[in-house]
């Protein structure tokens, strides 16, 4: 469904918030969003834009989901088949007009006081270099009328591609694309293994994906975007990027990082810019929720029954996961836990229970704990990869973390037995 479809259905069903009032970019729609979180929202009147906002389009995995045409409990399968069974992209004509480069068109919002200044949040970067592709999510700091500051996470592959571009005094072809598809937005949260392309995963959830050639580099980009901005990274000039609020709602690090320059804007006609909430509800689930089915195949590898896994709130929808498995062995919890961190190394807690407990509901996670943990139940690990994201880590990632396994024994002593099991509701005798 397309980023103004999922809009139109959203405000046909009456589940659309539309302030007309007049509103400021910086601070107030951010503070807005906050104070409608979980409800998708559109400012048709943002002071010094002739285009209207949207936000918290998907701020919750029922809205995803649907957005998507499936049921939340679907997710995790129909992640992982489109993980596996790449769609067909094809080619189209996209109905842009295209202008010149000045950034000053665009709604772009200042979020946070502590912000190094207004941000680009919803951008998937469609990128080129030589034969390889890439398409994923990147935060950008306007710096001037027509570039940009963007941060590249080291080592994953947009970051690998303009090492090896600047090592060859050569630039990164770049299309940023804003207002998005579900399917599109997914995708490019989404990691995958080298050699494959994202926006075939897209393709996979959404089957009418169509791309068009952007007209000043190599790049392609969906046909349906409200937005492009084409340009390239350039291999000669850093700048330093940040503070920024992340998903776990600190202030990320100051770092050096590459500048983009932006070559011409593609706009759709009544183009609708999307506002992703720095921390909030649609930011944690855009980035959080692709890493599920990754950690779910990881405990199917392990030989361990798996029924569910969820990103916790708590956790930011990246820290911390409640894994939910149908135990067979004594040791099924520990191969649970080493397999989740093979699935998703940003982890810094885990917690393991039975198939019974609900652990999307903190209170039947902390139950199971409360009830089922003991002592030497626990596994801690120290000096370990984790993410760059936890406060209590090193600045490359390297911290700890605690697992804990809350499931019942196979085998329960006699005199522990009615301990052990949870009485059910009373009978309704009406």
């Amino acid at each position: 469904m397309q980023f103004r479809e999922s809009l139109s259905r959203l405000d046909s069903e009456g589940r659309l918030t539309k302030i007309p009032r007049p509103v400021d970019p910086k601070y107030e729609i951010a503070a807005l969003l906050r104070k409608h979180e979980g409800h998708p929202v559109l400012f048709t009147n943002v002071r010094g834009a002739a285009m209207p906002v949207a936000g918290n389009l998907l701020s919750s995995m029922d809205l995803l989901c649907e957005s998507l045409g499936f049921r939340k409990e679907e997710w995790i399968d129909r992640l992982t088949a489109a993980l596996r069974g790449p769609g067909p992209v094809e080619e189209a004509r996209g109905e842009f007009e295209y202008l010149e480069p000045d950034l000053d068109r665009l709604p772009i919002l200042t979020h946070y006081p502590e912000d190094q200044g207004i941000y680009v949040t919803s951008g998937v970067a469609f990128s080129r270099y030589g034969d390889r592709r890439n398409m994923s999510f990147h935060r950008l700091s306007r710096i001037g009328r027509d570039r940009f500051v963007g941060r590249l996470v080291e080592k994953r592959d947009l970051h690998t591609m303009y090492v090896d571009a600047r090592d060859h005094g050569e630039d990164v072809d770049v299309a940023v694309a804003i207002g998005n598809r579900a399917g599109v937005l997914v995708a490019g949260a989404t990691t995958v293994e080298r050699g494959h392309y994202e926006l075939d995963i897209a393709a996979a959830l959404e089957p009418d994906i169509r791309v068009c050639s952007a007209r000043t580099n190599g790049t392609q980009y969906p046909v349906d975007s409200e937005i492009v901005l084409e340009g390239k990274i350039l291999h000669d000039e850093t700048t330093t990027e940040g503070p920024f609020v992340d998903l776990t709602n600190t202030y990320d690090v100051v770092r050096e990082q590459p500048v983009l320059v932006i070559d011409r804007i593609a706009v759709r006609k009544d183009a609708v810019y999307h506002a992703l909430l720095p921390g909030g509800n649609e930011h944690r689930i855009l980035m959080g929720a692709p890493r599920t089915p990754t950690i779910y195949q990881a405990l199917r590898e392990a030989d361990v029954e798996v029924t569910n896994v969820y990103l916790t709130e708590g956790g930011s929808g990246w820290l911390d996961a409640a894994i939910a498995i149908r135990k067979h062995r004594e040791d099924d919890p520990r191969r649970a836990i080493d397999a989740a961190i093979r699935g998703h190394r940003s982890l810094k807690k885990i917690t393991i229970v039975d198939s019974d407990v609900d652990v999307t509901n903190p209170n039947d996670v902390n139950y199971a704990v409360t009830m089922y943990w003991e002592a030497g139940k626990e596994v801690i690990l120290r000096g370990v990869k984790g993410s760059s994201l936890d406060p209590m880590a090193t600045s490359d990632g390297i911290g700890s973390k605690l697992a804990i396994d809350a499931t019942k024994p196979l085998v329960v002593p006699p005199d522990r037995a009615m301990k052990m099991r949870r009485a059910e509701p009373p009978p309704d005798l009406r």
